[in-house]
């Protein structure tokens, strides 16, 4: 089908003078069920301070949320007053998904990009000399602005996201010429198969959970209630919330990428930058009434899952990890909770030191500096090192939201904070997106958000006192990644395979008893030492884990890193921890 212009009219007129019928009035290769389309706000004639000026003119509505104290309602007419000016500027629209986008590509190339086009045709008719050497100009000029418009983009990019090194690295990944990844083409229904997999999605931490309580009584394993435990704190040292200011808000949002996915409403934070003046004082007012009133909003519950493939055939479902995309002003508020909760931790030394997730200066290497080190220290003493990598299996999906609650108790948060995390863990959905087929809303039950920035930080508060069940061994975790390791002279070996046994029974009840499932087949072993100390080692050494039997591997992989089990010397340290 011809767009509105010249062409389409002499075409029509064309038709009307030889008596012809169009019979085909619809895309045929393209439908509205295919699986390369896709709803997204268009930006093609998007101008910043043209939206900012229109938004302006509603002012008045929003400064009634000023005056307003329920948060679902100030919700409603933020993202009515939002919404309704958008979509004049960058209204919804499907498009064909490509592999690659181009953002630096102009109105003003894309036109030059079509008189290169009209004089290769032209060239093309006649054969004329003339026409090749005016073709060639066009074509070196328009491939001139093009490589100029790209470095200016990505010198652009880099210049606004030079402290954040996950955008970093996403534009440099951007940027490297890669192989096209083939378009994902399902057998079934994109509607069938995006309800089969939210359907799997939403069931997961329920079944991890029924699996762990399965896996419990195969083993005989006594399990005990973990809410039974109480730690109480005086009440000046216990958290609560404090009102945010307009510039705290404004300091986190000008501190976050630009270059997210959007959520559901299809509003990036490129947008929330641009009007950030205007909209500021609403939606600092919003955010302290949320925390005022320990009431999440129930608009920000809703998340948008996209399927992405780790391995195998891409039609099931557990092949896939789930991308949540959520509302780009909920992260603004989670990030407020995050400094402060975070602030209150670090000063009361709340969060064991065996965990190095979200902390400011532990991270995957120092912690695999430090095991590493563990390691040669003790080969320098003529010892082996046995480490443990232990396996989660969907560890952030099984979380159950009364044993977190309590967590967050015991770890020092007051009853009002505990009511505001019990609201934002509550009456969540999701609906996974195809393309742009949408499955129907599931509820959430288990776990806490994939996606979002308090995640992390809630699930090491929920295995926060997993290192302090440990007797024999060490055991030091980044978020749901942790490893069980010893020290031990070889003729010590028999008496440290049983104290191995031991701990990794204490850790796999305690996995257990909070509805974690932690998984034997998958856990790997092993012996680290040197040469001449590993020959001293029996073969047949192995470990018996929830009725499963553990023998020693050669290397194994954990945190982008791998292990190896033999260290050619003591000083040589890139033979066991090599980045992946």
């Amino acid at each position: 089908m011809l767009e509105n212009g010249q062409e389409r009219r002499a075409l029509t007129n064309f038709s009307t003078e030889l008596n012809l019928t169009q019979i085909i009035k619809t895309p045929t290769r393209i439908t509205a069920t295919s699986q390369t389309l896709i709803t997204t706000r268009s930006y093609k004639n998007y101008n910043p301070s043209l939206f900012s000026s229109d938004l302006v003119t509603k002012s008045d509505r929003l400064l009634s949320i000023l005056s307003n104290t329920n948060v679902n309602t100030i919700l409603e007419t933020f993202k009515d007053v939002l919404h309704s000016t958008l979509d004049v500027h960058a209204p919804l629209k499907t498009f064909k998904i490509r592999n690659r986008s181009c953002p630096y590509v102009t109105n003003e190339i894309k036109e030059l990009m079509k008189s290169w086009d009209l004089h290769l045709r032209r060239f093309q008719l006649t054969r004329d000399e003339g026409d090749w050497v005016v073709y060639k100009e066009y074509r070196n000029n328009v491939k001139t602005k093009i490589k100029a418009a790209a470095k200016d983009h990505t010198f652009n990019e880099v210049r606004e996201h030079k402290h954040n090194s996950r955008s970093l690295w996403k534009i440099i990944n951007n940027i490297i010429p890669s192989k096209e990844k083939e378009t994902q083409v399902y057998s079934k229904d994109p509607k069938t198969v995006a309800e089969d997999f939210n359907l799997f999605f939403t069931s997961v931490g329920r079944n991890a959970a029924a699996t762990a309580e399965s896996l419990a009584k195969d083993n005989n394993v006594a399990l005990s209630n973990p809410l039974s435990n109480v730690i109480t704190y005086p009440s000046d040292q216990l958290f609560n919330f404090q009102s945010v200011t307009c510039t705290e808000v404004q300091c986190i949002i000008m501190a976050m990428p630009s270059n997210k996915s959007p959520g559901p409403d299809k509003i990036g934070m490129r947008v929330i930058k641009d009007c950030l003046p205007i909209i500021l004082g609403p939606l600092t007012h919003m955010i302290n009434c949320s925390l005022m009133t320990s009431t999440f909003p129930d608009l920000w519950k809703i998340s948008e899952v996209i399927p992405l493939l780790k391995e195998g055939d891409h039609e099931i479902a557990s092949n896939n990890r789930p991308l949540s995309l959520l509302v780009v002003v909920s992260k603004v508020c989670e990030k407020v909770v995050l400094n402060q909760f975070s602030s209150y931790l670090k000063e009361f030394n709340r969060i064991s030191s065996h965990q190095s997730g979200n902390r400011s200066l532990p991270s995957t290497e120092t912690l695999n500096i430090f095991v590493t080190d563990t390691m040669l220290e003790a080969i320098d003493n003529k010892n082996l090192t046995a480490l443990i990598l232990l396996d989660l299996s969907k560890a952030f999906d099984s979380v159950s939201h009364s044993i977190l609650l309590h967590k967050l108790s015991c770890i020092g948060a007051s009853p009002e904070a505990v009511k505001w995390f019990q609201d934002y863990l509550t009456g969540r959905s999701q609906y996974v997106r195809i393309g742009s087929t949408k499955s129907s809303a599931r509820p959430i039950t288990h776990g806490v958000p994939q996606g979002a920035i308090l995640s992390p930080l809630l699930f090491c508060i929920y295995i926060n006192d997993l290192p302090g069940c440990i007797q024999s061994c060490n055991l030091d975790s980044y978020v749901d990644d942790s490893k069980l390791y010893k020290s031990f002279c070889i003729y010590d070996l028999e008496q440290t395979t049983i104290n191995l046994e031991a701990d990794l029974q204490i850790a796999a009840k305690w996995c257990l008893e909070h509805q974690l499932l932690i998984n034997p087949e998958k856990t790997k072993f092993l012996v680290v030492g040197s040469r001449p100390m590993l020959q001293n080692v029996p073969t047949e050494i192995s470990l018996t884990f929830l009725g499963k039997t553990i023998r020693p591997v050669l290397l194994a992989k954990d945190l982008g890193s791998i292990w190896i089990r033999t260290y050619p010397t003591t000083t040589t340290y890139l033979n066991s921890f090599r980045r992946v």
